[in-house]
């Protein structure tokens, strides 16, 4: 790393100290493995419960690589840390005098000794490059990654100690600096200032083990690299809130296309407004409580355009792309079930169909389902009943994709293959091995494919000898050709895998050919018309969209809603911002930035009360976004 890139990225953490920005797509943050597998430990290691196995491959990284700088203390630290784990992941060991460790307490332990082997992986770089200070090609990288290891701790310095980390920033740009330069083939170049090196990186080395050379959790706080020993720390300072790295929010592209019942019709959602409410509600993270807020995770971020988002990923939460823990301690502490029980995200193409809900169809109705997902899955406050009344209304217009394979009974007809045909009589055929049912049984054509029934299929593990909490809720095969993975974990990747996965366990006894056969007849029926949009360019129909959104201002204002009314003009102007960078004309950008300008002032407005003045926001809106419609895109 060159000189200049030192100091751009010294003056970008220092000076500019970038807020969290939301965007459509969020790339990942660049950081230096080691940091990257600190950060994603911490986050885990404050779940309950803990995904051990991924701290495991973490640990690995980070003492993999200070094993090339020190590998007796790598081996140590190594040791030190799995000696943990395997007493937190024992049940009993009474053989070997073994004792199961409790979960706090070897959280506890593991992040002091990752906190303070961070801290010694970065010091020793920086010593290395003291011990041998030659060419400044040769130490510039050294200090450089030295700066990049540490920087595992600056989302928490900034945040609670922002004087210490100002101070601590510009003593790297002194160390920088010191580098001098080469200038421009030899013109105007600065010399090494090896005691201003010298003086700089001791500093530095000063800050390190001050703040985390003896670090040791602070009981009763998240475990968090605390600077609690810098004079400027702030005791009352928060965390950022923040997902580790290697997650994936973001929206898939290309984008499934979304089949809503009153579209199809030719109704204009605008005279709907409580459907209208509920396509807002879909779409906003300000129905839910902390962290979703701040997150900017919405209904739509897992259930993206009321299908799924076989992308998401949130490492500790997710055992794999497509799900997550429902159920977890970071997302709504209070419903945290303990047990690491990720779910495949369902489908909610055709849902007023497919009652109950829940992977384990534990709710009867779809109102009880989503109150139940705002409140306890996601933090949020009590719903306004008009919310619910709106997201309800909104949700029973998502239809299935149109299958012109299939008649309304659910039987094939002449446009599928010969093989999926074939596949049809053995779904329909019953099989000794399955106690003489047969696949139709449970997902029954002529409805919709599902039964409304759960069943024990053996997929689920019981905690309890002959108890009966293994059964699921038989799943729609309508659509399900753009859901992979399947089952309720998400643990079989094809649709191939699945009856693979029957043939075995219920030793059917299906011929090669006859799982191809069977897996086209399910593929078949699981397929669609245009199941992705064909364009890139969504921008048009997001705006287009927002205004739906804003069509149910009148509504709320009739019944008094100025809560619901604050989330209509917060998320207006967060989904502006998050799609802005989509324009293809940027010449346009100071009309998106104005739009969410007048939703921020109408908000603003809204909250104290200026009635009149959010009614001349809201049709400030509409005449602006009215005389750029065609630009928008």
């Amino acid at each position: 790393m060159t000189i200049l890139r030192i100091l751009v990225w010294v003056l970008a953490s220092v000076v500019l100290c970038p807020q969290a920005v939301f965007a459509h797509i969020v790339p990942p943050e660049n950081l230096h493995p080691v940091a990257e597998s600190y950060r994603r430990t911490m986050f885990i290691l404050n779940l309950n419960p803990v995904v051990w196995e991924q701290v495991s491959i973490d640990v690995d990284v980070i003492a993999d690589y200070w094993r090339g700088i020190d590998p007796e203390a790598s081996g140590e630290f190594q040791l030190k840390v799995h000696d943990i784990i395997g007493r937190a992941t024992v049940v009993s060991d009474e053989e070997r005098g073994i004792e199961p460790m409790p979960r706090k307490e070897a959280a506890a332990q593991v992040f002091a000794l990752l906190t303070r082997a961070v801290n010694d992986i970065a010091r020793q770089k920086l010593v290395s490059a003291l011990d041998d200070l030659g060419s400044r090609e040769a130490t510039e990288p050294v200090m450089s990654e030295a700066r990049a290891i540490f920087a595992a701790y600056d989302d928490v310095l900034r945040a609670t100690d922002p004087v210490g980390f100002r101070q601590l920033g510009q003593q790297w740009l002194d160390m920088a600096t010191a580098l001098g330069t080469p200038g421009l083939l030899g013109v105007r170049m600065i010399q090494a200032d090896h005691e201003r090196i010298q003086l700089a990186v001791n500093g530095i080395i000063g800050t390190m083990n001050t703040l985390y050379g003896d670090f040791e959790p602070v009981p009763g706080r998240a475990l968090a690299p605390w600077p609690v020993n810098s004079p400027t720390f702030d005791a009352h300072a928060s965390l950022p809130i923040k997902l580790p790295p290697g997650n994936n929010i973001n929206k898939q592209i290309p984008r499934p296309r979304q089949i809503l019942n009153i579209v199809a019709r030719g109704v204009d959602e605008r005279e709907t407004p409580l459907i209208a409410l509920g396509d807002m509600a879909f779409d906003s993270a300000y129905i839910f409580g902390e962290p979703m807020r701040t997150l900017g995770m919405s209904c739509n971020t897992c259930h993206n355009k009321s299908i799924t988002n076989p992308d998401f990923f949130i490492p500790g939460l997710s055992s794999r792309p497509g799900g997550f823990d429902v159920s977890n301690s970071y997302l709504a502490p209070h419903a945290n079930n303990g047990i690491f029980d990720p779910l495949d995200i369902p489908d909610l193409r055709g849902i007023r169909f497919t009652a109950p809900y829940g992977r384990n169809g534990r709710f009867g109705s779809l109102r009880e389902f989503v109150r139940n997902g705002i409140v306890n899955e996601f933090n949020g406050p009590e719903p306004d009943p008009i919310l619910l009344d709106g997201l309800i209304a909104y949700m029973n217009e998502f239809d299935f994709l149109s299958n012109p394979a299939l008649d309304s009974s659910g039987v094939l007809n002449d446009r599928a293959s010969q093989a999926a045909r074939r596949g049809e009589k053995i779904f329909n055929t019953s099989y000794r091995g399955m106690a003489d049912r047969s696949c139709a049984t449970c997902h029954v054509p002529s409805s919709h494919f599902l039964d409304r029934q759960r069943h024990d299929i053996g997929t689920v593990q019981g905690f309890e000898a002959n108890s009966l909490d293994r059964a699921m809720d038989t799943p729609t095969l309508l659509g399900i050709t753009h859901t992979a993975p399947y089952f309720h974990d998400g643990s079989q990747p094809t649709l191939r895998a699945v009856n693979e996965w029957f043939n075995e366990t219920y030793a059917i006894g299906l011929s090669e050919r006859e799982l191809s056969d069977l897996t086209a007849y399910v593929e078949t029926v699981g397929d669609g018309v245009e199941p992705y949009e064909d364009t890139i360019y969504y921008l048009d129909a997001e705006m287009e969209e927002f205004s739906f959104f804003l069509s149910a201002f009148d509504f709320l204002e009739a019944k008094n809603k100025p809560d619901l009314i604050s989330a209509t003009f917060q998320t207006i102007a967060l989904e502006i911002r998050n799609h802005k960078w989509e324009l293809q004309d940027y010449a346009v950008m100071p009309v998106m930035d104005r739009l969410a300008e007048i939703m921020d002032e109408a908000y603003e407005a809204n909250v104290i009360g200026q009635r009149g003045l959010v009614r001349e926001k809201v049709n400030e809106y509409r005449e602006l976004y009215t005389e750029n419609i065609d630009r928008l895109k």
